[in-house]
């Protein structure tokens, strides 16, 4: 049987059939599109003051963290720098070329990692205190170290091409959120605590150093004591020694 072409024979019908479904296909999958689309604003529009107000929470715990921990911590460490040894030592660091600094600014949390894994490791052997401890002491530690490699390596820094178009984007953007939250009554209410805390802790420092002087010089009598008995139990040892071996044949 002879195959029959053209529009009205089989092959032009299976063909018209096979464009017709292509054209529902895309017609359904453009649908589908535009339903998704419609969709996605949808949930954009109401995810949007959500996520909002998590990144404002989230900035407000760095910035909280930066004036309460970061410039602190640096300016705690930066003290350090009246002893020559670590004035010689941070000068180095400071001097260094770019992508050193960078290493050099990255080091103190590659260092610090073991101690986290061990905080981890005591936490699966039930030592929860220890972990705790541990992990807190090594995250002042490294944000203490972070914080001054950061002042002394910033302007090797900012010669790196993508380092400095990130923190041009970044501070910025950061800096214009920063005035906004500050003006919040959140803020506000913790910049308030803050103040509280601080003259508390100012009080409770003044009444307690006369106490903690005294403590502290009955520990330096005690260690001096210590170092006497000690110095002369060594001098008692030292001279029996002698005798017994002068008393050998």
């Amino acid at each position: 049987m002879a195959r029959q072409n053209g529009d009205g024979g089989p092959a032009g019908a299976g063909q018209r059939g096979l464009g017709e479904r292509s054209r529902s296909a895309l017609i359904a999958l453009r649908s589908l599109l535009v339903r998704l689309a419609a969709l996605a604003a949808a949930f954009w529009r109401l995810a949007k003051p959500l996520l909002k107000g998590l990144a404002q929470i989230l900035l407000g715990l760095i910035i909280i963290f930066e004036e309460w921990g970061w410039r602190p911590l640096a300016a705690l460490l930066g003290r350090l720098a009246r002893y020559k040894l670590w004035a010689r030592f941070e000068l180095g660091i400071a001097r260094l070329p770019p992508y050193l600094a960078l290493v050099a600014f990255a080091l103190p949390t590659l260092l610090l990692l073991p101690l986290k894994f061990l905080a981890l490791f005591l936490i699966a052997r039930g030592q929860l205190l220890l972990a705790s401890v541990l992990f807190l002491a090594a995250k002042v530690v490294a944000t203490a170290l972070i914080a001054r490699l950061f002042e002394l390596t910033q302007p090797a820094l900012m010669q790196i091409g993508w380092f400095a178009w990130a923190h041009d984007i970044i501070m910025p953007w950061k800096e214009a959120l920063t005035e906004r939250l500050r003006t919040s009554w959140p803020w506000r209410i913790a910049r308030m605590w803050k103040e509280r805390l601080r003259r508390r802790t100012r009080e409770a420092g003044r009444r307690l150093f006369p106490h903690l002087r005294l403590a502290g010089a009955a520990l330096a009598a005690a260690v001096k004591s210590l170092g006497r008995q000690l110095r002369a139990g060594g001098a008692r040892l030292l001279e029996a020694i002698k005798r017994r071996l002068a008393a050998q044949p």
